[in-house]
């Protein structure tokens, strides 16, 4: 028991148990097809300073979900995305509620799959507590909590179904003494007939143990407990006595009592006779005594440059209707009845204008206020074509709808000044590229600019290289090293004749001798130019030497191989024969050939300027030599240690040695290969030698020799 006791003390004085901020809600649904609900629960609290803890409303809903017999079948639990302020308008417009009211609203929603056939379900939601101010509850209003509830039928009885659903938020704020016709009007999207009618508010949890029932309590739902006097068709004082059209769902009524008052408004919904579902609406109605607050203001002007045509702020407060009169002498067209209008005047000029707020109100309000309206100078120039630092100084012109009167004023950038600051003037500026040009002109007390650019490039520049140097025919390697901020073309004079307009040329000369070379370049956009380089004998072509020379004899043979070349070149300071690898420098020389075959010397003729020319002369050798000793002794005493024949003029061969029974001991066709006599007996050995000349003769040897050791 005394634990029992400690936890219903602690309850007692948990924020959520003794939380007052409720203010009212309702609950409604949306029918998505194939038994899914769209359901939407939107809750009012208490954001002023009678809410002195600061409670806010619950980060998730607990929905109970009952069957036709008032069984749970399940509770489902909507998150609240956030809150949003609810604005305090007052019916009258003349009237103004205390700032300290504050009220915000929540919305739950979330979707529901209802099966159908089963005679239909009951969505509820409860919570504690109402605030201990009200006055038209008994016994102490915070116990009696709050039910939110809608009946959803069976689609298999009545067909699909969405619920009505409230188009206008309540009432925050209703003044004293004051006739209030409130639009609770709603709408029901499956367009089944609605009506409208006062309930009675619903008790739900309590303010110790269930707070926040989850799941909700089972329906049927007690009405609230009334304080005397009050009942559900007298919810608060009003004379005369406040009435809900049932039909139009307007509420009208004039409260004659300050004071918080619980009241609930209900839409129920028929289709063909049969009532479907009804949606409660539960409210805290909040009576207080309002203060007067209509007042005319108009905005400032904020700039007289803008041209003749204005458009008005009102920051007027209060007011619903508006008569605005533009100041314009002699005419009644200068009126608006807009909130915020726009006005085009006839002239340039100063004019007052008069805004009443609410006019024909005993509490309306007048302000007038001094504009003056201009046309925006309007000025420009047009910036010239990129220009060439051979085109400046440049002339540029500014124009506009300014008179000679106004004050025009240049800016080229840092360090350059105009010739003169007037509507036309020259620039000139030391440096290449982009320049920033401004141009202002003030005229009545009103500036007008405009900047665009100035773009000064370079001119072309033609810079080329070669290697001038060459012997005929000579190619030289050109190196085009020009520049320009824009594609170039080029146009080369080459000083033979010849031209080109490659970038970069290949051309052979042909003839020895000294050339000029030009190089024109040219910008067809940009700093439009052309310019021309030309180097005076840059290239110069040397004559080439003509190398020559005979050899005496041209046809020999092996037993007279010597042959004497004789040089015969034109223009040459030096000379080389290659002759079996060997060089020779002379004019003429006799060279003895080692063997037999054709052979080709080159000549090399070099000029004193370095250019070359070569020559072949070809050398035939021909008929041959063999000789055999008759004996060789392979001791180790390196003398005579092999046996090879002399051969020469062989282009062919083959050389076989038999021992004495016949067997070959030794082959090769190698003339300069003999044998060495290893693994041989002493003795005698035969031989057989084949060869063949370079030319069409054959020959065979035979013979003997002597192995001794």
């Amino acid at each position: 028991m005394r634990s029992a006791l400690l936890v219903l003390v602690l309850l007692a004085f948990h924020p959520h148990c003794r939380a007052t901020h409720i203010l009212g809600g309702e609950i409604s649904y949306g029918y998505l097809g194939n038994d899914n609900y769209q359901v939407t629960l939107r809750l009012y609290r208490d954001c002023g300073p009678s809410n002195t803890l600061g409670t806010a409303l619950d980060a998730t809903a607990a929905i109970g979900i009952f069957n036709s017999t008032g069984t749970l079948v399940q509770t489902v639990h909507f998150n609240l995305p956030g809150e949003t302020t609810v604005p305090v308008v007052t019916d009258n417009p003349c009237l103004t509620a205390p700032p300290s009211i504050c009220t915000k609203q929540g919305i739950y929603t979330g979707i529901i799959h209802l099966p159908s056939g089963t005679g239909g379900y009951t969505l509820s939601y409860q919570r504690c507590c109402r605030s201990p101010a009200l006055t038209n509850l008994n016994n102490n209003p915070s116990t009696q909590g709050m039910t939110c509830t809608v009946f959803v039928p069976d689609p298999d009885v009545t067909g699909p179904n969405s619920s009505p659903m409230f188009s206008n938020d309540p009432p925050m704020v209703l003044c004293l003494d004051q006739t209030s016709t409130i639009d609770q009007l709603a709408t029901d999207p499956d367009g089944d007939s609605l009506v409208y009618a006062l309930c009675a508010p619903l008790q739900g949890g309590d303010n110790l143990v269930n707070v926040i029932p989850d799941p909700p309590a089972a329906p049927p739902y007690l009405p609230v407990n009334w304080a005397p006097g009050y009942s559900e068709t007298n919810q608060l004082n009003s004379v005369p006595p406040m009435v809900f059209g049932s039909q139009n769902g307007v509420l009208t009524l004039h409260p004659s009592t300050i004071g918080n008052f619980a009241v609930s408004l209900c839409v129920s919904e028929y289709r063909n006779g049969v009532l479907l579902s009804t949606v409660i609406r539960d409210f805290r109605f909040l009576v207080v005594a309002c203060a007067q607050a209509i007042t005319a203001s108009i905005q400032e002007q904020q700039t007289t440059c803008d041209g003749l045509a204005v458009h008005m702020s009102n920051q007027s407060t209060g007011a619903n209707s508006y008569h605005w009169d533009f100041g314009v002498p002699g005419t009644i067209g200068d009126t608006s009845n807009a909130v915020n209008p726009s006005f085009t005047y006839p002239a340039p000029g100063t004019y007052t204008i008069s805004l009443i707020a609410n006019p024909g109100w005993p509490c309306g309000d007048t302000a007038y206020s001094t504009w003056s309206v201009h046309d925006p100078v309007q000025i420009q120039f047009t910036a010239p074509p990129i220009l060439c630092p051979t085109q400046l100084p440049a002339p540029v012109s500014a124009f506009g709808n300014f008179n000679a009167a106004a004050n025009v004023q240049w800016d080229f950038g840092s360090g350059v000044s105009p010739n003169s600051n007037a509507a036309s003037t020259t620039v000139g500026f030391s440096t290449l590229g982009s320049h920033a040009v401004t141009v202002t002109a003030s005229e009545a007390g009103c500036t007008g600019s405009f900047t665009d650019s100035i773009r000064v490039f370079p001119l072309p520049v033609p810079l080329f290289t070669v290697d001038t140097n060459g012997c005929v025919p000579f190619q030289p390697v050109f190196t085009n090293s020009s520049s320009a901020w824009t594609p170039l073309s080029f146009n080369w004079q080459l000083g033979d004749g010849n031209q080109s307009t490659d970038s970069v040329p290949e051309h052979v000369y042909t003839s020895a001798g000294s050339y000029d070379v030009s190089l024109t370049v040219s910008t067809d956009s940009g700093c439009i130019a052309s310019r021309t380089l030309t180097l005076p004998g840059l290239v110069k072509v040397w004559p080439q030497p003509t190398a020559n020379a005979t050899a005496i004899p041209s046809v020999t043979s092996v037993l007279f191989p010597k042959v004497t070349f004789t040089d015969h070149s034109t223009d040459a300071e030096h000379l080389d024969f290659l002759v079996e690898g060997i060089h020779y420098d002379s004019t003429s020389f006799t060279h003895t050939f080692s063997d037999a075959g054709w052979y080709t010397a080159l000549l090399t003729a070099t000029s004193g300027l370095g250019c070359v020319d070569t020559a072949t002369i070809r050398v035939f050798i021909g008929d041959h030599l063999f000789f055999a000793p008759t004996a060789f002794t392979p001791n180790g005493d390196d003398m005579n240690e092999v046996w090879k024949p002399s051969v020469k003029g062989a282009r062919q061969y083959q050389l076989d040695i038999f021992d004495r029974w016949g067997h070959v001991v030794f082959s090769t066709t190698d003339p300069e290969k003999g044998w060495d006599g290893k693994n041989g007996l002493p003795g005698m050995y035969s031989y057989k030698a084949w060869l063949t000349e370079y030319g069409p003769l054959e020959k065979e040897y035979n013979g003997s020799f002597v192995l001794i050791l």
